[in-house]
């Protein structure tokens, strides 16, 4: 009974190897060739498994593609998460998680497998409803943390959430196509706090794009 309930957890740690191996893989990859030029062999290949492993995990290169995303939204959200909440106060936590955001897609990986690559691989529309589903309730937790500070003056939190959603992804891909992406990502920065400022009520803050809080 033990050597069976052994077998079984190296069996499971062993695919749970091979899956990170392929996610990997395929994310080197797509962000080499694109997701229409990679094909499953030239994963497999790089991660040294089998093609039939492939589909052991995944029941299609889009899938494939899919959990590569979701493996890199799932990183940016827990690094913008910890940014907000080490923050000493509900300004700075948003400062903190919109900085924490431009780390995460100044990165070349996620930046074009989650906003290049991705409307193509999945549609437009699929895409759009990946980002509703994973952005969209991150920008909510930030939300939900400043109106728990009692100083956000926008009652609607779902629709607002929905609105900075649009406004971040149009902000990112705006850096994507740009030829001076740090610069861009300075004007981004600048005008999503200037937005952000007029929807909440701490009047004892200097407005971040001056320098910081007073």
């Amino acid at each position: 009974m033990f050597g069976m309930e052994t077998a079984r957890t190296r069996r499971e740690e062993y695919a749970e190897a091979t899956r990170e191996a392929l996610l990997e893989s395929a994310a080197a990859c797509f962000l080499e060739s694109g997701f229409a030029a990679t094909s499953l062999d030239a994963v497999a290949k790089r991660a040294r498994v089998t093609k039939g492993a492939i589909y052991h995990h995944f029941a299609s290169k889009r899938d494939l593609f899919l959990a590569v995303m979701e493996r890199q939204e799932e990183i940016n959200a827990r690094t913008v998460d910890e940014a907000a909440a080490a923050a000493p106060d509900p300004w700075s936590a948003i400062a903190a998680a919109l900085d924490a955001f431009l780390d995460t897609i100044a990165d070349p990986v996620y930046q074009r497998l989650c906003f290049v690559e991705g409307p193509a691989a999945l549609g437009f529309e699929d895409w759009w409803a990946w980002g509703e589903r994973t952005e969209i309730d991150l920008i909510r937790r930030q939300l939900d943390r400043v109106a728990e500070a009692g100083v956000l003056l926008i009652e609607d939190r779902d629709m607002l959430a929905h609105v900075l959603f649009g406004a971040v992804t149009a902000g990112v891909l705006a850096m994507a196509r740009a030829a001076d992406q740090e610069g861009e990502r300075q004007r981004f920065r600048t005008v999503m706090l200037q937005v952000i400022h007029g929807m909440v009520d701490i009047a004892a803050f200097k407005p971040p794009w001056e320098g910081g809080a007073a």
